[in-house]
């Protein structure tokens, strides 16, 4: 794994654990009302019950405040970018794969990587919101990368249309990107509707 991605993911891990580890402290009528805040933030995004699944363990952390959860839906895209990014790159590794496979997998890593780096810049102008003399301007950005992102992500898997690629390897990049592509599509949503 390259360094970079190596501390991004020691740095999501710390950041999200740090996150979590205030859950266990919230009384139960707090933890509730945070709750309901993220299943009402996720009701109208295009995949509601993905968007609950990866979002309610932040609750705590997120609490009512909608530029929270535009950077936790955020970073947990780019978690859920790394899973695929591996997946793909193990699935790259195999001996037994074609020719015609090797490259096709390559070019969807090289899209997923794409995909982090754009999630990353997103992540950035989410977070420089609080400071930002133009938060539209921000928002707008942080839009564009993310929708970049997502184009990627569409990238890698036109690229296993082709009927020379076996099924089985087919089937699991097809799932992988598929929860990336809903992920990233609801913290699109999240991000298209944050009033500032």
């Amino acid at each position: 794994m390259e360094p970079k991605y190596f501390f991004t993911i020691l740095f999501l891990t710390t950041f999200l654990s740090f996150q979590l580890s205030f859950s266990s402290s919230t009384p139960s009528a707090q933890q509730n009302k945070y709750s309901t805040f993220i299943k009402s933030s996720c009701n109208s995004t295009t995949y509601p019950s993905q968007c609950v699944k990866y979002l309610l363990p932040y609750a705590s952390a997120v609490k009512t405040n909608p530029l929270s959860l535009v950077k936790v839906a955020l970073h947990t895209t780019l978690r859920s970018a790394n899973a695929t990014l591996y997946t793909v790159t193990q699935l790259y590794k195999t001996k037994s794969i074609t020719k015609w496979e090797a490259a096709v997998l390559k070019d969807c890593i090289e899209d997923i990587k794409d995909t982090m780096d754009e999630l990353k810049s997103s992540i950035k102008e989410i977070s420089s919101i609080p400071k930002s003399k133009d938060k539209h301007f921000a928002i707008s950005n942080a839009q564009t990368w993310t929708s970049a992102a997502i184009t990627d992500e569409n990238s890698c898997l036109d690229g296993f249309s082709d009927r020379k690629v076996n099924q089985a390897i087919k089937q699991k990049i097809r799932n992988s990107i598929v929860n990336l592509a809903r992920v990233s599509s609801n913290a699109l949503y999240l991000i298209n509707h944050l009033a500032v």
